[in-house]
């Protein structure tokens, strides 16, 4: 392939007379009939257009890329943006009959072409490839940019909460946009076959505020594919547009929430980001029980509707456990200095639990330590060490997963300890030598129902916790997350780089 030019535009209708001046000028370098260089003109034109009306917002500023290339004896004019996910098959075939000729420009651009292509590329955008048989030769052409122009949004119209539909899948990629451009790490949001794929699967169970000409407002799903007796609901993207309808949020919570009791699930949790209290608020109004704080979790590349104004750190997420019914009665094992939280953790959840003396010392087994490593939310910076069964092995195994993860750059390390085993007592400790601190608890957790111990490891991060706001029911446990890892840094480390944290707006 020979690269012949490419044009970063923006999104404006002078777009269109560069993108042919360029794209004409490499056709007659390479000696284009006249015939197919007034079709590769208006192919151009209706392309670029419908990229300048259609691909990003209202208002929105964004680039339209058309490029050029000879490949063999196929000239190949690409135009990719960056901007709402779009699956051209979603507007049906092209009807005369249609009063409103809905998708006649496409329909002319395809058929301009000798072949022409759509792939839709993810986080990397869109991309139309109009082909036409040709000689190749390359070109260089530069063109000059234009200044973009503003449009009305839309008003919101009534919303109604329902089960995601494989046809919604182009939707939820918008909405997900919408909220949060390319920055949330969450790659099947924004990929629709992916995400009717996982939830034909059953990997997920997804959920949508929907309009009702079928515009997508709102997403949220269960996610039992880690635990599946308490999956979280997850992927919650709400559209700007629909940020000033207070109650969206708790509909969609407890449209999740009456899913999960009818399927049998022993509760649900949801990992709210303190950039806001909304979804703090949200989940505890269905009789949320705060279970844990992941520190300094949420990268500021993540784009955060809601946060403090300038913010620019690193953002938490409090676990919330809404229960469903209780598990098992089972006998657990706390390190003695986090008993008390852990006992009024498990009384608010009504689960019948009973935590042992702490246990005599006792050799550990000499087979290997058994782990297991999650690296799923790597993209978030984050590893999972999950401690299976113990050995005599366990604090250097862990330790040298430790080194290597932060020399990899690994924001933060989740530790997760099996409550029902006495070692998890009597080895508490040596873990926070490591420079581990206590993060919290999962009850019925992975597909056994296990009840796991969460400690962490921050590698050079730190909340931005003058940024953070928490709700006051929230408070004892974040406060208490937040005050073990000071204690742990200045122990082990002789200082701590996190600040005070504040009060809820």
């Amino acid at each position: 392939m020979h690269p012949m030019f490419q044009l970063d535009l923006p999104n404006d209708g002078h777009a269109v007379a560069i993108a042919q001046a360029a794209s004409l000028a490499a056709a007659d370098r390479l000696g284009l009939a006249a015939e197919k260089r007034a079709r590769l003109e208006l192919a151009v034109e209706e392309v670029v257009l419908n990229a300048v009306d259609h691909a990003y917002p209202a208002g929105e500023h964004g680039v339209i890329r058309v490029s050029a290339a000879s490949e063999g004896a196929v000239f190949s004019l690409r135009i990719q943006d960056w901007g709402l996910p779009y699956d051209p098959a979603e507007t049906g075939p092209f009807s005369i009959e249609d009063p409103n000729l809905a998708g006649l420009g496409l329909h002319l651009a395809w058929h301009s072409c000798d072949e022409a292509m759509f792939r839709n590329l993810g986080r990397d955008g869109k991309l139309f490839d109009l082909r036409f048989r040709l000689p190749p030769r390359p070109v260089p052409v530069e063109a000059p940019a234009a200044e973009p122009s503003a449009a009305k949004r839309q008003a919101l119209p009534r919303l109604e909460i329902r089960p995601f539909a494989p046809s919604d899948a182009n939707g939820v990629a918008r909405c997900a946009w919408l909220a949060y451009g390319f920055t949330k790490p969450d790659e099947h949001l924004y990929n629709p076959a992916e995400l009717a794929r996982l939830n034909e699967e059953r990997r997920l169970v997804s959920y949508v505020a929907a309009g009702p000409e079928g515009t997508i407002y709102g997403h949220g799903c269960l996610d039992p594919s880690v635990n599946a007796l308490v999956p979280e609901f997850s992927d919650l993207v709400i559209a700007p547009v629909a940020r000033a309808n207070p109650t969206l949020l708790v509909q969609m919570l407890e449209f999740a929430a009456r899913d999960a009791r009818e399927r049998g699930y022993l509760g649900v949790v949801a990992n709210a980001v303190t950039a806001h209290t909304i979804s703090q608020r949200g989940a505890l109004r269905f009789r949320g029980v705060p279970t844990g704080a992941h520190l300094a979790s949420v990268s500021p590349d993540w784009e955060l509707a809601g946060a403090a104004e300038g913010t620019a750190g690193r953002q938490s997420e409090i676990t919330i456990y809404m229960p469903g019914r209780p598990g098992p009665a089972r006998i657990l094992f706390s390190p003695q200095r986090h008993q008390d939280m852990l006992e009024s953790i498990y009384t608010a959840l009504g689960e019948p639990v009973t935590f042992a003396p702490p246990p005599p010392s006792r050799p550990l087994p000499a087979e290997p330590t058994q782990l297991s490593i999650e690296s799923g939310l790597l993209s978030w910076g984050h590893i999972l060490i999950e401690l299976r069964s113990y050995g005599q092995d366990v604090l250097g195994s862990i330790a040298g997963f430790l080194r290597r993860f932060c020399m990899n750059g690994v924001a933060s390390v989740l530790l997760q300890l099996p409550l029902a085993d006495p070692a998890t007592a009597m080895l508490a400790g040596r873990f926070e030598e490591l420079g581990f601190s206590f993060s919290g608890v999962f009850p019925n957790a992975g597909r056994e129902g296990r009840d796991i111990l969460i400690y962490q490891y921050l590698n050079n991060v730190a909340p931005d916790t003058a940024s953070e706001r928490v709700a006051p029911a929230c408070r004892p446990l974040y406060d208490y997350v937040l005050g073990e890892r000071r204690r742990v840094d200045t122990e082990v480390y002789g200082v701590t780089s996190i600040g005070a944290a504040r009060d809820a707006a």
